[in-house]
C-alpha cells in the first residue's frame, strides 16, 4: 500500500502550491523500500544481547522505593527473584532484580523517551559483580545460571 503525502497544494498557501504531489517514481520507490524497512525494522527489534566488560548501574538519586515483589525470573514456577521498583517525579521506573541475595539486574523505563539508551535491562551474567549484558525492554532475559 503507498501512503500518500500528507499534505497537498492548497489555493491561496503560497508555501504549498508549488509542491508536487507523488510522483510515479515516488510511489515505485515506495512499493521497492516498503518491504526492505519492515525486514531492517523487524532485525532492530530482536538485536542480539550487546555484552561489554561493564554497563554502570542508574543511580538512585531522585527515585524513592515504591513497591516489592517476589517473582519467577527464570520460568521454573517458583517466585526465586526479588524485585524492587523505585520510581521518580517524573514518572521513571527503576527496577532491581535479586536472587538469593545476588543483585544481578537493573532495569530503566523512562517516561519521556522510548529510545534504548534511555530503557534498558542490564545484567551480571556470570555473578561476578559487573553488569556486561544490556537488553531492551521487550527483550527477554533471565536469572543467570550461576545463580539457579
Amino acid at each position: 500500500m503507498i501512503r500518500q503525502f500528507p499534505f497537498r497544494p492548497v489555493a491561496g498557501d503560497s508555501k504549498l502550491t508549488d509542491q508536487p504531489g507523488p510522483t510515479a517514481a515516488h510511489q515505485r520507490g515506495a512499493r521497492l523500500a516498503t518491504p526492505w524497512m519492515a525486514v531492517i525494522a523487524g532485525a532492530l527489534l530482536h538485536l542480539p544481547v550487546a555484552h561489554a566488560e561493564n554497563f554502570t548501574p542508574p543511580g538512585l538519586e531522585g527515585f524513592t522505593q515504591h513497591s516489592e515483589r517476589d517473582a519467577d525470573g527464570d520460568g521454573d514456577g517458583v517466585n526465586e527473584t526479588h524485585i524492587m521498583q523505585y520510581m521518580n517525579t517524573n514518572g521513571d521506573s527503576l527496577f532491581s532484580m535479586t536472587t538469593r541475595d545476588r543483585l544481578w539486574a537493573w532495569s530503566l523505563d523512562t517516561r519521556d523517551s522510548d529510545i534504548g539508551t534511555d530503557n534498558y535491562v542490564i545484567r551480571d551474567s556470570d555473578c561476578d559483580g559487573s553488569f556486561d549484558e544490556v537488553y531492551a525492554l521487550d527483550q527477554e532475559y533471565h536469572v543467570p545460571d550461576c545463580l539457579k
